[in-house]
């Protein structure tokens, strides 16, 4: 029989294309952070829409946060009903409906309406991408594939920063209609490439469509259906949801443990995309020419310049963890990065407040520097932990809620960061700085490591231990890094993978017969 394959490929080369396909989603995330933040500056888009005051602006930028909220929370309700691919699809086409009307514009409502669409539409494709990569990658690359990805989120940026700036050398509305438009580009692009790729395997055994499963998996290892490595995979795929399957499933089970530390699961994973927002990583994504501009004193034509400049470093930076997040693991990079993070937010207080031209210039290189230590600790790290951490039954529901996390403290560091500039000035750093200090002992004594681990191991780590007795938070995290009680999950997961096979088989085995019998008679 031969290997499965999609259009024409298979193994890594295939899952190279799938993972091109969400970069493109992400791709359009840095996309709106970087052109909105341009048109923050624009005179003909200000003017547009009556020179809007600081906080109103705020708003223009962060209403997309307020409707990507909205868009991961539909999944939530809505997401597991229809699988990962059509829900992708069904996100782009609402974005472009959103930057539809964004283009068209005359006026403030009409803007903000758009604004709030295409959010949500986004919404929608940033909580299923990276559970859809994590359900098809293997464990010791699907950190890479994440970073990968992420930078196509700083190409997003530099792109939206350089479009902003080379329409400015026109005159009219065509300079900030067109960067509007252009965000439409990148969805057709997905909704072109998504009929072609395969299903998340995971999500295909979840709804009993076992056959499909083994095909895709199949499809994407590089092997044939019934390769021994590819067999005992889905045979791990199958007894986790058997686990699973065992407790209730509704929506509220995120708020429950049900055997799973499902709520506590969802709240590790939630905060991770709460503790990334909080970093301020974008203040200088989607205000970048407004900060330096307004915080350091540079002309807007230079805001503009340095501004982009960064988002070339920031995608330069962006490959560092392409090598280090699947070696070095998610607790490490996280620690390390909040740490950089926190002294370069301490570095630029100092710098902005002692308020003087070359300090000024010292206050920016700090800030380069801090997009380095983001990117190597929180970027790809954080969009793939908490796919790796929440069960299935829950991945999507509480990757959703992790996602509006995402989005609903984008939306306020976004709105209350120009504020905060204009009335406390170099003390807003000072704000970001601890919050990167304060995240230091929350990942040291809850974050378990699930770098180059199975999915499927997860459960196990947070399962009863001897005399039904659950381990806190702490004991996971501190199991999650012993190698040998790795080796034991690891031998335990394959034990109950070929029991759970071994009934399957038994309980199919004597359905026959009674059938058999039945045709008999």
């Amino acid at each position: 029989m031969a290997s499965p394959s999609f259009v024409g490929l298979k193994g890594q080369p295939l899952l190279y294309v799938v993972t091109m396909c969400c970069s493109i989603g992400f791709l359009l995330f840095g996309y709106d952070l970087g052109f909105m933040g341009g048109l923050t500056t624009n005179e003909d888009f200000l003017s547009q829409f009556g020179n809007p005051y600081a906080s109103l602006l705020a708003f223009m930028v962060s209403s997309y946060e307020v409707g990507a909220l909205f868009g991961a929370l539909s999944q939530f309700v809505a997401g597991d009903r229809l699988g990962r691919k059509p829900n992708n699809m069904i996100g782009a086409g609402i974005l472009i409906i959103g930057a539809t009307i964004q283009t068209s514009s005359f006026g403030m409502a009409q803007f903000l309406i758009g604004r709030l669409i295409a959010g949500f539409g986004l919404g929608i494709m940033t909580t299923v991408i990276p559970i859809w990569l994590a359900e098809s990658t293997v464990p010791k690359s699907r950190g890479r594939m994440m970073a990968m990805q992420l930078s196509n989120l700083i190409i997003g940026l530099i792109i939206a920063n350089w479009l902003v700036y080379g329409m400015a050398m026109h005159t009219g509305s065509v300079q900030w209609r067109f960067p509007c438009a252009f965000q439409a580009l990148f969805a057709i692009i997905v909704i072109f490439l998504l009929p072609f790729l395969p299903e998340s395997p995971r999500y295909l055994a979840a709804v009993g469509r076992n056959d499909e499963a083994a095909y895709v998996l199949a499809a994407l290892r590089g092997g044939e259906i019934d390769t021994p490595s590819i067999v005992f995979e889905l045979q791990e795929i199958q007894y986790a949801i058997a686990v699973e399957t065992q407790h209730q499933g509704s929506w509220g089970d995120v708020f429950k443990d049900n055997g799973i530390s499902g709520w506590t699961r969802v709240l590790i994973a939630a905060s991770a995309n709460f503790f990334q927002q909080m970093s301020g990583v974008n203040v200088m994504s989607s205000l970048g020419p407004y900060i330096f501009q307004h915080s350091i004193g540079m002309t807007a034509h230079n805001a503009m310049l340095v501004a982009g400049g960064l988002q070339v470093w920031y995608f330069l930076s962006s490959l560092l963890p392409w090598y280090a997040v699947d070696r070095f693991g998610r607790r490490k990079l996280f620690i390390t990065g909040s740490i950089g993070m926190g002294i370069c937010m301490v570095l630029s207080a100092i710098f902005v407040g002692l308020d003087s031209k070359g300090f000024g210039y010292a206050a920016t290189v700090v800030l380069y520097l801090f997009h380095s230590f983001f990117t190597l600790g929180w970027q790809s790290n954080m969009w793939v932990y908490p796919s790796e951490l929440l069960p299935l039954k829950l991945r999507l529901r509480g990757g959703a809620l992790s996602v509006v996390s995402q989005w609903l403290f984008t939306f306020v560091v976004v709105e209350i960061t120009p504020v905060m500039i204009t009335n406390i000035g170099y003390k807003s750093y000072i704000v970001f700085a601890a919050f990167n200090f304060v995240t230091l002992p929350i990942v040291y004594f809850t974050y378990p490591e699930t770098g180059r681990r199975p999915l499927e191991m997860i459960d196990l780590f947070f399962a009863d231990r001897e005399g039904g007795n659950r381990p806190t938070v702490y004991q996971v995290v501190k199991d999650s890094v012993n190698p040998q009680f790795v080796r034991e999950v690891e031998i335990l997961l394959e034990e109950r993978a070929k029991e759970q096979n071994e009934n399957a088989k038994i309980v199919q085995d004597a359905k026959l017969t009674v059938e058999h019998a039945e045709k008999i008679i």
